[in-house]
Order: structure tokens, then sequence, then C-alpha cells
């Protein structure tokens, strides 16, 4: 049964592709705008008011519009006021006709965004207004959560123009927050809120309030009203019970404290949480319907009391007074920060229901409580609404549909470079650290960074993205191609066997990797594109498909001879890697992370790309970060190159006894000397457990050392493919006490710091990290000499030794009675010539 629900499941949406792009072949309608607010949640905010400014204004008579709403008999209301209105249509959010009219509108207007399948066409029209100024941190200013603002960026960057109240939401919103200084391409009109036009006492906001009210069912009397607007807390804080009970409360606490015949309390919950608050019958005739506009309720009421909503932006141009009841304020800053100091928040601050009650009758008869809550309201009026005078509408619609002389600005640093890097997957290997480093070495004064992750729910719970430097900015792939099936097919076909293939030259394919650049990236563009991963040929297809820039390659590996690894029989990178290889001629630099690695790849890959296009960029590394990570926990400032052998075998010790069994607490409280007791001399690796790293050899190696001294031991970090195959091997040579696969380890350093000699085995390798993290922590190093160690390692700095077992044995041998000072590596030296090999390819 659930096979059969996968299949209906797969073929509806297979359909469901084919019908959106037979939709993207038709013409664009010209004079068609499709409006949607929410996800479709109402007829509301700035695009409500542009609709019925257009709907009204005979100049606009001959446009056809079209309204999404999520449900079309809960806002029947909205629905039956313009059914004799013929040229406005609704349609049902998510639906075959609303993807119809998204592809074929010529205007497009939305507060949020539009959904993962949207990418805008060529002569489209974008309005993105946003919901208002930001009172709560968003976009990348919430720490460790980039990928909230993924869509919402995608949008962004679709859009022809955005909305915003002011030039300072432009700066503190759009160029920071969202970071689109540099990126955006289009135009930022500075004209106010049209939302707020209806709040003008020229409209009677109040009259038009008590007959929406009354259009649903409910009666609202003359009585002045005090209006509460709470925010969306997040899921951490919402429950439609919890909010219910707490909001009744509130309500009966306000009651008892104003004159009832004369005021009158009304509640507009926010968007999200309306209709759950709506099914407490409680609450029912204080309620104000999410189809009712929040700006007709600002516009009749007297007092607004909010919390972290920034709708009281909104109520500034009445200069009626703002109170905010905020009681968990130290609690829901830990978790959503403020970008104004409550303190200079314009109206009075309210902890508790009493409190709330004695602001609300100072109030009520006066504009504001005192000087400096009046001096507060004045400022932020000036600062963030200037231009809400009752005339935002009107000057917003001629910037998009006309001529109209609207402010309008751009964004941009011509200084700076721009650079779009594929970072890869974010999952922990050596790729994903060697990015990380480079993101924490470039010079951010000169370079405008952009970060391509696929989105991952797992990474984004793990936190991984909130580990890039906070300088570049992190936009994330998400949803699929645009296209019908059998474009889609020769697509996978083309990645798998490679651009030479039968229809990789098809019109059609350019077309459909076209579309999926816009889908990802809007109108942005770069100056220069990296794929660093350079494992699978999808992202080079996709930056190829970009506009016009310097493109870029990485090669972190003899890719010949990964291309070939062979685990048990099978290639399992041969076919993504000469996919990619068949496309590295489109590029302009194919880039080794080292000299040697340079050479190598440069006569193993001639075929398929002329040898000037080769060239080498070294890894950086992030010392600081490193030396940070080695630390043990609860030893404060302690130095591990401060303690003895015997004090770091003991520890050493606890840490893999605990990596090996969960049930075990490490005690790693530092142990008195002892020079009774002969410590372990600790060999330490870490890497993937593959056919290329050949950690059998460094067993074999190991054995020999451990005949010859029983007081030495090995540690190896890392997971793959052979480890069941490595612990038979371990288990034959008796070495099951003395040698220990101890998996993935998230903060390898404390073992490697801990450690008398780090060991690398490898056949081939790129530039290994593993080894310059080993010489930030002071360990001497031993490595075979695989074919790019040229460049691997800094001049004059750790043991080579032939790739056979008995050589490396003796390397290690002689390490154990070797003086452990070793030639002192300068990160910051390292690091600034590295970055200058970076530099080299990009400028």
């Amino acid at each position: 049964m659930t096979d059969l629900k996968n299949l209906s499941r797969r073929i509806k949406n297979l359909s469901k592709r084919e019908v959106q792009s037979y939709w993207r072949s038709l013409p664009v309608q010209d004079k068609t705008v499709l409006f949607e607010s929410y996800s479709g949640n109402g007829m509301l905010c700035h695009p409500e008011a542009i609709f019925r400014y257009m709907v009204q204004n005979p100049k606009y008579s001959e446009y056809k519009f079209t309204w999404v709403l999520n449900d079309l008999q809960r806002y029947k209301t909205v629905v039956n006021e313009f059914q004799k209105n013929s040229n406005v249509t609704f349609v049902k959010y998510g639906s075959l006709d609303y993807h119809r009219k998204l592809s074929t509108s010529k205007y497009l207007i939305n507060n949020v965004s539009f959904p993962a399948p949207f990418s805008k066409r060529e002569n489209q029209i974008y309005l993105n207004t946003w919901h208002g100024v930001p009172l709560k941190k968003m976009g990348y200013d919430i720490p460790n959560r980039p990928e909230d603002a993924r869509n919402i960026v995608r949008n962004f960057l679709m859009a022809d123009y955005l909305l915003s109240s002011s030039p300072s939401m432009t700066e503190e919103m759009y160029a920071q927050a969202f970071k689109l200084r540099n990126i955006f391409e289009g135009e930022i009109i500075e004209e106010g809120n049209p939302r707020t036009d209806r709040q003008s006492i020229e409209t009677n906001p109040g009259r038009d309030f008590r007959a929406a009210m009354e259009e649903n069912g409910l009666k609202v009397d003359e009585r002045e009203i005090i209006l509460y607007a709470p925010t969306w807390k997040g899921e951490s804080y919402f429950s439609p019970h919890n909010d219910a009970a707490s909001l009744k409360n509130l309500v009966a606490s306000v009651e008892a404290g104003i004159d009832t015949d004369r005021y009158q309390v009304l509640l507009k919950a926010h968007q999200v949480v309306s209709a759950a608050v709506s099914e407490d019958a409680d609450l029912r005739n204080y309620l104000i319907p999410n189809s009712v506009p929040t700006n007709l309720a600002l516009g009749a009421s007297e007092v607004l009391i909010t919390d972290y909503s920034s709708i009281f932006y909104d109520f500034l141009s009445s200069g009626k007074p703002v109170i905010f009841y905020i009681p968990d304020l130290e609690d829901y800053k830990r978790y959503r920060d403020l970008y104004i100091d409550p303190k200079d928040l314009p109206g009075e601050i309210t902890k508790s229901p009493n409190d709330l009650v004695g602001a609300i009758i100072r109030s009520l008869g006066s504009n504001v409580a005192n000087a400096k809550i009046a001096e507060a309201y004045a400022k932020s009026r000036q600062k963030y609404v200037p231009f809400d005078d009752g005339r935002c509408t009107e000057r917003v619609v001629g910037a998009v549909f006309g001529s109209g002389d609207a402010r309008k600005v751009r964004i941009s640093n011509k200084e700076k470079k721009k650079i779009l890097i594929y970072a890869g997957g974010m999952i922990p290997n050596g790729i994903t650290t060697s990015a990380l480093n480079l993101l924490d070495n470039i010079d951010y004064s000169r370079f405008d960074v952009t970060v391509l992750c696929p989105y991952n729910a797992k990474s984004a719970r793990e936190h991984i993205y909130g580990q890039i430097n906070p300088n570049a900015r992190v936009l994330f792939r998400f949803g699929t191609f645009i296209g019908g099936y059998a474009a889609n097919a020769l697509r996978l076909r083309i990645l798998k066997r490679g651009s030479d293939v039968f229809g990789a030259k098809f019109n059609s394919q350019r077309k459909l990797w076209e579309t999926e650049w816009n889908r990802c990236f809007g109108n942005a563009k770069f100056d220069h594109m990296i794929d660093f991963s350079g494992y699978t040929a999808f992202w080079g297809m996709l930056f190829l498909h970009g506009p016009d820039s310097k493109k870029s390659i990485w090669l972190h590996n003899d890719l010949a001879s990964d291309a070939l690894r062979s685990i048990e029989g099978n290639m399992p990178l041969k076919d993504g890697l000469y996919s990619t290889f068949s496309i590295y001629h489109k590029f302009d630099n194919l880039v080794s992370v080292s000299e040697g690695l340079n050479e190598i790849n440069r006569n193993s890959l001639a075929k398929w790309a002329p040898r000037s296009n080769f060239s080498w960029s070294s890894n950086t590394v992030n010392g600081k970060k490193i030396l940070a990570l080695a630390r043990l926990k609860g030893q404060g400032e302690l130095k591990i190159n401060s303690l003895n052998r015997y004090q770091k075998s003991m520890l050493l010790g606890e840490i893999v006894r605990s990596l090996i069994d969960p049930g075990y607490t490490a005690n790693l409280e530092v142990p008195p000397y002892n020079d009774s007791s002969v410590p372990f001399f600790t060999f330490f690796s870490a890497g993937r457990l593959s056919p290329e790293k050949n950690h059998s050899r460094l067993i074999n190696a190991f054995a020999r050392v451990h005949r010859q001294d029983p007081n030495t031991r090995l540690v190896i970090a890392g997971d793959g493919p052979l480890r069941q195959q490595l612990q038979r091997e371990i288990v034959a040579l008796g070495l099951n006490e003395s040698v220990k696969l101890i998996g993935h380890v998230k903060n390898p350093y404390r073992i490697m710091s801990l450690s008398d000699t780090f060991v690398l085995s490898s056949d081939y390798e790129g530039q290994p990290m593993v080894l310059l993290e080993a010489l930030v922590l002071g360990v001497p190093v031993i490595t075979t000499s695989f074919g790019s160690v040229k460049g691997a390692l800094p001049e004059n700095v750790g043991k080579i030794v032939q790739p056979t077992v008995a050589d490396l044995a003796t390397g290690m041998i002689e390490q154990i009675d070797a003086d452990k000072a070793l030639t002192h590596f300068d990160v910051e030296d390292y690091n600034q010539r590295a970055i200058a090999e970076f530099e080299r390819v990009i400028l």
C-alpha cells in the first residue's frame, strides 16, 4: 500500500511539473497582476492596498487582477465583495490555477515569498513589498540560522523592486539583515507603507472598520477602541491553548481597570495563529478576523498595545499612544533579539497586567505619557516612517506601473569583487574544513562573498551552516528543476555520462539550466564563480549557465586516481568525476590545492583541458580555532603542551575510552605526575577509512613498532567502507588492545594535541588538512611520500617516508626516540602566502 501511495504521489508530481512546464512556454499576459499576502492567508497588507487603489482607479480599468487565497470558503467575504468585478479572479494557493497565473501574469506582488518552484520569467515584473519595518532580528542577524531566510532571500534576488518605508529600513533590513548590498540588482522604492493609507482620517477608517467587522458577523459599537495586537513569537512559544488562555486573562484584567462604558478592548492576533485562537468561544467577540485588514483596525483605535510586533510602526503616523506589554522581555531576547533597545521604544513598557492598566489610564486622552517617550516617538516616526502621509500607495503604483517620480535607490559597492563559492555538502570532511578555513581568511574589505549550500534539514539542526564566517552571505539551493519529464531525464543522463552525450547541446537543456540558475539566484551577478567541491558535474553545470563571469573549479586530490578508486570491486566516483572532467574545458581555472598536486593533475587530466588552465591555491588553516578546540573542558587556559607525556597519555586514554564506550564518562582532571609508570607513546591518524588512505599499511607498520616497543598505541579517527575490514586486520595481528578505531569524531583536536605523533599513510592526497592541523598543535608528523607531498607540508617540516610498511615502521620507531622539538610552523605567514595564491587565481 505504501509503495502504491508513493507511486501515485510521484505520478501526480510529474504530471504537475509537465503542466507547469507547459504554462511557462506560454506568453506572459500584458496588463495582468497577481497579488499574494502571507502565502494566501487573506487579502492583506501592502498588496491589498495596491490592489484596491488600482481596481478603483479608471487608469487601470484594462488590467486583470488575480488574488491568491489559501481557503476560498474561509475568505468568502472578500471573494463576494469583488464577485461583480469581471477583471478580478481568485485562485487557491498551490493549485494548478495558481501556478498557471504565477507563470503567465505580467506583474507579481507579494509581501513575503513565492514557493520553491517559482522562478520569475524574463519579462515578468516582481514587486516584493515585505510586510513591515523590522523590530525583531531577522535574516542573517539571527545567529546560526541562515537557513531560515533561504526562500526569502531567493525571492528578494528575483525581485525587480523591493518596498521600503525609509532609508533606515533599507539599510538595516535589506542591506544588512538580508545582506543584499552588492548582490541585489533591482531597485528599492522608499515611499512609505501603502497599507497605512487606510488609517488616514480622510478615509474614515472607523466607519470602514465597523462595516468590515459587520460583514464578518461581528458588531462593534461606537465606544473607543483599545487594540491589543501581539506578535507571533515562534513555534517554541505558541500553542493555541496557552495563547488563548493568556489572552483571556489579560483582556479580563484590562476590562476590570477601565471604563467599559466608554472603551472596548479588541484583539488582533498575528495572522499565523489567528485561526487557532478564533476557535476559543470566549474570545470570539473580541477577536478581529484575519480577513479584516490590520490597518483598518489601527485607524479606528485610540490606543495600541503590542509586544514585539512591528505593528506599532504603522501606528506612529496617527500620533496616538503605544503601550508595550512585554512581561517576558529577557526570555524573548534570548530567543530572538530586537533591533531597538527597549528603553528607546516609543511608548511605556509594562510587565504586569496592573502596570498595563495604569499605562492605559495615563494614555487615554493624551498622545504620549511623558516628554522622554514623546521624544522617542518623534525619533522613531522620523527614522522609520517619514513618508506615511496617506498617499504612499499612489507613489508606489506610479513607480512600478507608470513613470511616477518615486524615491528609488540601489545598494551596491562596485569596488568589491563578487565571488560565489559552492562549498560542498557541508558534511564533516576535509573539503568542508578547507572551505571554512578559506572563508575565515578571505579579505572581506576587498571581496563580497556568497556561499552556496544545498539545504539539508539535518545540517540545519546541527547548526553546521552557522560555522560559516558571518561576513559571507549564505544562499541555499532547495526544491527542484522546473521542466518536463523528458528534459529532466536527459539532464540526469548528461550528468552521469558527461557533456558529450547526445542531447547535451539541445536548446531545451540550456533553458532548463538557465531557469534553474534563475530559480536559485534570481538576477544576481558575480565576478567569479568557484565550484570548491569539484566531485560532481552538477554545480559546475549550474555555474556554466549563469551570467558571464570567470569560473574556477577546485581539485582537492589526484582526481585521475580518485576516479579509479575501487571499493570491493566498485568504483563509486568514476561516473561523477568523468562527467565533471568533461566540462573542465569550459572553466577558466582548474585549481589544485598544492603546487605538487597541480603537476600531477595537469599531466593526468591533460586530455580534458588546456595545460594553461591548471593552477594551484594552497589550503588555508584556522590556527586560532584549532587551538581553541584543543583545550580541555573545565581546564581553563591550561595548555596541553605544558603537560608531560604521562599526563597526556592518561588523559588521552580517558577520551578514547569514552568514545568507544558511550556509557563511560571521561575523567579529564589532570593526573599528578607518576615517575614509576611508563607512559604510552601514542600515534594518531585521522581520515576516511577508504582505500586511498591505506590504513592497512599503517596498521601493519604499527604491528612492527609494537613488537619492538609494547608501550605504544595507535588511535585512528574516521569512518568509511573499510572499517570492518580494518578491524579484522587488527584482531588478526593481535592488536585489539593497542589499536583503536574510534569512528568519526566531531572535534579530533583534543586527541591530536594529546598524541605524540601524527601519522598519514596515504597512497595519494591533495593537501591533507590534518598535517597542517597537527603542526598548528605542535605535534610532529610522519607522512608517506604520496605524489603531491611537495607543497602539502611547509619546507623542512615533518618526516616523509617511502610508502612501504617497512619504511613507515622505521620512521615511527625513530620518532619514539627523537627529540620532539620541530621546526616552528608560522601559521600567519603560511596563510598570507596561501591567500596570495588564491587572489592570484581570482584576480
